[in-house]
């Protein structure tokens, strides 16, 4: 702060020294309207003054306050003659003003006359100022006059020579035309080369690269300058203060190497030789360990923060050599690749976290290279032992990197420990696991059989997350491409290991799909060992509990089962025949096809029905899996734009419909039609023009089916994800699982209260388990309406169960409609109930849903039991997102404030959260704000339809808003119906496991509800307190939801 002004000084004490925000505000306010007077006529202000005022706005800005006057005097102050008047107009202006902003065009021309001025310390203020601001308006005026700063005859001190090239970065950033490789390769490569200080060399490696990242071609000139300068440092021509933890200039390193991979290896054998020394005498030097005993609760001493800071520069510069062996590939040296496979084993041992994980990245990306390849395998026991690390990053890399040294003499072993870890696996590791292990058994497998055994495997063990392009590839494997190889055996082989999955009476539906199109193409080949009737049975006993669109895949599957067998004709007419009257409209229609189908002639049914054709070796080639994945690149330097693009997903795969993968199939298209092209270019093509336009014809009918279906390959069959976090889907009510939802880990058997309050915020699950019967429930919301599918199931082998009835309570809230409940369930039969609930006003307590049931045992009396159930449907479920910006959740929250409005609870966290918060996190002994914060994160936008509002920088503290919707009619206009805004505000106590939650809404009972179902889940029950403002009358207590 400026010495010797005193109001200045005042002040800023004076705020110091306020008790609270408010008073801050109401200071500050009066302080902004005495300076806003003052400038009303300032023309009798002192340059002194003036200088005090502007100051005294800055430190208002700098405190978060908004200043928008007083523009004008920064400028006034940018013309004085004194430093300390035109230090603080420069500042003013760098900070209150933007690079758009109309009034730098009235102090462009003095900043240019800085510039030039002989002052070093005027023009050092203003080269600051055009680096803050930049803006076309400096880059099209002053750019010419930067660079004469930096021509080699300017007599300019080092330091002004550093800022001038940072502006010039900052300046080009703004215009990439500035600077070109024509005129500027030449001469920076000079520059490179002659210049002799270090601090100056390392702002020109930030100019060249900023330029590189840009646009790398033309810069050749640039190679060998970058080599001799390195090497030049390396040899110790570096002054004594930029030797940081006895490494030379390491930042000037880091960034010298980094150029050099913008380029190919130099075609000079000079030169290259240079490098290898370099890039060898780098990886022969030795490290540090940052690793060093620290017990807990004791302080880290002087001796371990050095430790630590001279091992994260020793690695820094050698990670960044080993990026530069990467892409150097074969002209790289193979003595130092060696060495550099033997360095990055040692760092996958370190027990440093950072340097696993950038041992394990940087070994992924070296395993491409065949010669170094065989040390890397010698490191696989090592790096499968990463897969267990409790960080996912680590985790995640140890996988790519197993997916990178997995060939034919290790495929086994590495696929081997990829399922069973897949067993244990999180769900966030779980759908890259599955991707590679198909990708993996499908290339290295000695024949398909096992490739299907692996797959089958997967879905077994992960059903959730194996997307739907893993069992259409298998579908395509089994099927075969058009390679004259004959796979009746390993077709067989698959249509028998689906009927083993599907004996299982509660198979995945993933699983129900996948052998359904085994069963249904491939079945007759089983009619020596199991008939026909058999295998319509082991599939038609999974057709009540799926969803709509795998239902249509069974009904394809029975009518292909009668087409080769016609003893089950009178089963599979009567399974078409009833659901022609589906209320389902897709499943309906391809019922009524079938049946018609069916009812053709014989040669109608033979030809529609016949077995798929092999697939082309296109496809066989193309395999979509793969286009998943992200390539990694070798090279680590990289245009601006790709980095760009990269840091915008997240993980190591394309989700369906993003990325190359969703555009392959347009790609391969356009790259077919540019070789036809070029065919015909090259006369290659003898067929008359009238044969041509007919083969056009064809061509764009087969590019009209490719595109429809890759369409169906985006989008996938609806009842993928339909079900998704929280209940809000969007698809078929029987959708299958959502493997995006909300986590939770499986209750008891017993514990219904549990099973309950985990569906009122997951998708599905179940709802009761016992010996004989089981009840699952899935459901979904669209608006104020929602769509229940409780599925009951007798898994007793001798007890019938009866159901005298099955009732739904009334209530004023909201509106049911439900199918005939079940009345009987022998053993092995399910039965689901469908029910459609409208939701017209708030409410707390959801309808009743009683089942009373009788069981039948052979031995004994019959047991009659009453199964008192709540349906899980909460408040939020008529919940949709609501997306604000920070500003409108500011102004809606406001304006929310008042009786009857507002409703806060705080007390500890609720211990069921806590542990679900330990096992998301995958570390039971640790319970880390950050971990807690993401759990609250998870919960609020996939439980409760609540979409977060990045308002807040705070670790602490969470915002979230969202609409309820109700089919009660607006009383002024009928046509629209009555929503609610509802808005939250969460905030942790870490040191306390403390939690506050504050609901706002424009209802009073929503207000209520709202927060009490929230407070169910994150805060204790017993512990809740209420706060509200003053005047809001009394609410009633948190009620149990259960």
């Amino acid at each position: 702060m400026p010495s010797g002004m005193k109001g200045l000084t005042v002040f800023v004490a004076d705020i110091r020294n306020c008790p609270n925000k408010e008073a801050e505000q109401k200071r500050v306010d009066k302080e902004l309207a005495k300076i806003r007077q003052k400038f009303t006529n300032s023309k009798s202000l002192s340059g002194y003054d003036r200088k005090k005022y502007i100051w005294k706005l800055l430190y208002a800005f700098m405190l978060g306050y908004d200043i928008d006057f007083g523009h004008m005097e920064a400028v006034n102050l940018v013309s004085s003659n004194k430093y300390s008047e035109k230090n603080a107009g420069y500042l003013a202006c760098s900070l209150l003003l933007s690079e758009n902003s109309e009034i730098l065009r009235l102090i462009t021309n003095m900043v240019k006359n800085d510039i030039l001025h002989g002052n070093e310390h005027q023009t050092a203020l203003a080269l600051n100022t055009c680096a803050n601001l930049g803006g076309e308006e400096f880059s099209e005026n002053l750019f010419s006059d930067i660079a004469k700063l930096i021509t080699p005859g300017a007599s300019r001190p080092s330091y002004i020579r550093r800022k001038a090239y940072v502006c010039l970065l900052r300046l080009y950033r703004r215009d990439y035309d500035t600077i070109q490789p024509d005129t500027w390769a030449a001469r920076l490569g000079q520059a490179l080369q002659s210049e002799k200080d270090t601090g100056v060399l390392t702002s020109m490696c930030s100019l060249i690269l900023g330029v590189l990242e840009t646009d790398p071609n033309g810069w050749d000139d640039l190679v060998q300058p970058a080599i001799l300068t390195l090497a030049r440092v390396m040899g110790g021509d570096s002054p004594p203060f930029y030797v940081y933890y006895s490494v030379p200039a390491p930042w000037l390193q880091i960034k010298l190497l980094r150029i050099l991979q913008f380029f190919p290896a130099p075609t000079n054998t000079t030169l290259l030789n240079r490098m290898n020394d370099i890039l060898y005498r780098i990886l022969s030097k030795p490290t540090v360990s940052a690793h060093a005993p620290h017990h807990h609760g004791k302080k880290r001493t002087k001796a371990d923060a050095e430790r630590l800071n001279r091992s994260n520069t020793e690695h820094a510069v050698l990670f960044e050599a080993l990026n530069l062996i990467i892409h150097l590939e074969m002209d790289c040296d193979l003595t130092t690749k060696k060495m550099a496979s033997s360095l990055l084993g040692n760092f996958v041992a370190s027990k440093e976290a950072n340097i696993r994980y950038l041992g394990l990245e940087t070994m992924a990306r070296l395993a491409s290279d065949p010669d170094v390849l065989p040390q890397l395998k010698r490191h696989t026991e090592l790096i499968i032992g990463q897969l267990q690390e409790p960080d996912i990053s680590i985790r995640r890399q140890a996988l790519n990197l197993l997916y990178g040294i997995c060939d034919r003499d290790n495929w086994q072993q590495i696929v081997d420990e990829l399922l069973e870890i897949l067993k244990g696996s999180d769900v966030l590791m779980q759908e890259e696991l599955v991707l590679k292990i198909a990708i993996l058994a499908e290339r290295n497998a000695p024949d398909y059989t096992w490739y299907v055994d692996v797959v089958f495997k997967m879905i077994e063990y992960a059903p959730e997350v194996v997307s739907d392009e893993i069992w259409y590839r298998v579908v395509q494997v089994v099927t075969g491409f058009d390679d004259n190889t004959d796979n009746a055996e390993l077709q067989q082989y698959a249509a028998k290991k689906a009927i083993e999955y599907l004996n299982d009476r509660f198979a995945d539906e993933t699983m129900v799909r996948l052998g359904a199109y085994l069963i249904g193409e491939f079945g007759h080949h089983l009619q020596s060992q199991l008939s026909t009737s058999r295998q319509f049975q082991t599939l038609h006993r999974h057709f009540p509990r799926v969803g709509s669109s795998t239902r249509c895949i069974l009904l394809l599957a029975y009518a292909k089962l009668l087409n080769a067998d016609e003893d089950v004709s009178e089963e599979v007419l009567a399974v078409l025949e009833e659901q022609q009257d589906s209320v389902d409209p897709d499943l309906q229609q391809r019922a009524v096809e079938l049946y018609r189908l069916c009812n053709e002639s014989t040669a109608t049914m033979e030809n529609v029905l016949a077995m798929m054709p092999v697939f082309s070796e296109k496809i066989q080639s193309n395999n979509p899996l793969i286009r998943r994945m992200k390539q990694a690149s070798k090279s680590r330097a990289a245009p601006r734009q790709q980095l760009e693009e990269a840091a915008k997903t997240e993980g190591v795969l394309f989700k369906t419909g993003v990325g190359p993968a969703a555009k392959a199939e347009e790609d391969d298209d356009h790259e077919e039609e540019e070789e036809e092209e070029q065919d015909e270019r090259n006369g290659r093509r003898d067929e008359h023009d009238e044969d041509e336009e007919e083969d056009e014809e064809e061509e764009e009918e087969d590019e009209e089916e490719e595109e429809e279906e890759e369409e169906d390959r985006r989008n996938g069959p609806r009842s993928r994800g339909a079900a998704g976090g929280g209940g809000r889907g969007r698809g078929e009510a029987d959708s299958g699982p959502a493997g995006g939802g909300l986590q939770l880990p499986p209750t008891a058997p017993g514990d219904i209260q549990g099973m309950w309050k985990n569906l009122c915020i997951t998708p599905q699950g179940p709802m009761f388990q016992s010996n004989s019967l089981v009840i699952q429930l899935r459901h979904e919301y669209r608006l104020n309406q929602g769509r229940i599918a409780i599925n009951y199931a007798n898994k007793s082998p001798n007890v019938v169960v009866q159901f005298p009835s099955v009732t739904i309570s009334e209530a004023p809230f909201m509106r049911h409609q439900a199918s005939k409940p079940p009345d009987v369930l022998r053993p092995g039969e399910t039965y689901t109930h469908q029910v459609m609930v409208d939701c017209l006003q708030p409410y707390l307590n959801p309808p009743k849903y009683i089942v009373n049931c009788v069981l039948q045992t052979p031995q004994g009396p019959p047991s009659n039991q009453n199964l008192p159930f709540t349906l899980p449907v909460c408040l939020t479920k008529f919940f949709s997102p609501a997306s604000l910006s920070a500003e409108q959740f500011t102004s809606y929250w406001e304006s929310m404030s008042g009786p009857g409005r507002e409703m806060q609870l705080m007390g500890p966290l609720a211990s069921g959260f806590v542990a679900d918060v330990q096992r998301a996190a995958g570390a039971p002994q640790q319970l880390s704000p950050q971990a807690i914060m993401q759990r609250f994160n998870a919960y609020l936008s996939q439980g409760f339809n609540l979409a977060i509002i990045p308002l807040s920088n705070a670790p602490g503290v969470l915002f979230g808003a969202a609409t309820f919707h109700t089919g009660t009619p607006q009383p002024n206009d009928p046509s629209k119906k009555v929503v609610v805004a509802c808005m939250m505000k969460l905030e942790l106590d870490p040191s306390r496991m403390m939690a506050r939650l504050t609901a706002r809404t424009a209802h009073p009972q929503v207000t209520t509800s709202f927060a009490q179902i929230l407070a169910a889940y994150f805060i204790t029950p017993q512990q809740q307190q209420q706060q509200q403002p003053e005047q809001t009358p009394q609410q009633p207590q948190t009620a149990s939801l259960i």
